[in-house]
């Protein structure tokens, strides 16, 4: 069996890594009482429509909570959305909201968007969705 990219990079770079597939809700609930050096978080969109964005923004909160949670001191969050009604700035404030609740000192390291072959058409303002941040945990 081929190894997936995300596995062939991991062992290429000597990292040990998991990787799972699982409703993110129920595997942080069960491994509450880990901790990790580096979490991604890249979950599908989760407002579809102008109506979804108060419930999305609270389900992204919550899943930056719970990865906040697990993270060790100098821990790596690497956090996006792909929820184009989702701004960077809402998304920041709701990361910066997590980390309060979480009582985490955070630092962005770096922002990220869409790479050159999704680009951002400016008479569609709907083309702009990818957004990110590398987050570092300082205590």
């Amino acid at each position: 069996m081929q190894s997936s990219p995300p596995r062939a990079a991991a062992t290429r770079n000597g990292l040990n890594a998991q990787f799972e597939v699982a409703n993110v809700f129920d595997w942080f609930t069960e491994h509450r009482e880990a901790t990790y050096d580096l979490i991604i978080l890249d979950p599908p969109p989760f407002a579809r429509s102008k109506d979804s964005v108060p419930g999305a923004v609270r389900g992204y909160k919550e899943l930056n909570l719970r990865a906040l949670r697990l993270l060790s001191p100098g821990g790596i969050l690497a956090t996006y959305s792909c929820s184009h009604r989702v701004t960077e700035e809402m998304y920041l404030e709701l990361i910066e909201d997590a980390a309060s609740d979480a009582r985490r000192e955070a630092v962005v390291l770096e922002r990220t968007s869409q790479p050159a072959d999704h680009p951002v058409l400016l008479n569609f303002p709907e083309s702009r969705y990818l957004k990110g941040f590398i987050i570092e945990i300082r205590a």
